[in-house]
């Protein structure tokens, strides 16, 4: 059930607000198939972290996966993939959306409204669009490092690098990677394709 409603709430917020204020800024129209029953389209997500389908200005398709908060996350200037799910009592379950990311894109949204009351939000507080090619580039070759033992809950910056701490979540369900994106923004600049909100500007 509780997949069910963070459904509910994720598609309300992608048609409402994603699709005019960040897809229509990126260019992307979504190709919807309404062919896909719902339990395909949970399949996807779950295994492939694909929510959508777009064709971007050049006529190519990109695969994207969202993520929406509501406002009172609004101070957190990082984004979260979840990474395993240790408690899981299938085995084949715990590696979580950190290890299938099969997108070409992630959105994280931060909503001006509680999720219960989502039906309600009008904008978005901040969003960035992240190219997780990019990401994955930068972890693979040590620009970014994922830290199982690192202290505290947020990311550090090394010289040029920065460190990631793995959290748990409160309910202890899954754990998850912050990935700070001011921190990126001098390190790995060229993973976040768009932001507002998150970077303060002079």
């Amino acid at each position: 059930m509780a997949y069910m409603q963070d459904r509910e709430f994720t598609n309300y917020v992608h048609e409402h607000l994603a699709v005019p204020q960040i897809y229509s800024q990126m260019d992307w129209v979504v190709q919807e198939n309404n062919d896909l029953n719902e339990r395909l389209r949970i399949n996807i997500d779950m295994n492939n972290a694909v929510d959508y389908m777009a064709v971007n200005a050049q006529r190519r398709i990109v695969t994207i996966q969202e993520r929406f908060r509501e406002a009172k996350y609004s101070n957190y200037t990082d984004f979260t993939i979840r990474y395993m799910r240790p408690e899981n009592i299938h085995e084949d379950r715990r590696m979580s959306e950190f290890f299938k990311l099969d997108s070409n894109y992630f959105i994280y949204g931060t909503i001006d409204t509680s999720k219960s009351n989502y039906r309600n939000a009008r904008r978005f507080l901040k969003y960035a669009v992240l190219n997780l090619v990019r990401l994955k580039e930068r972890i693979d070759d040590g620009t970014i490092i994922i830290d199982e033992n690192l202290s505290g809950r947020t990311c550090r910056q090394e010289g040029n690098k920065m460190r990631c701490p793995v959290n748990n979540n409160t309910d202890h369900s899954s754990n998850f990677v912050p990935f700070d994106i001011i921190i990126l923004s001098r390190v790995a600049p060229e993973v976040i394709e768009y932001q507002e909100g998150f970077i303060p500007t002079n």
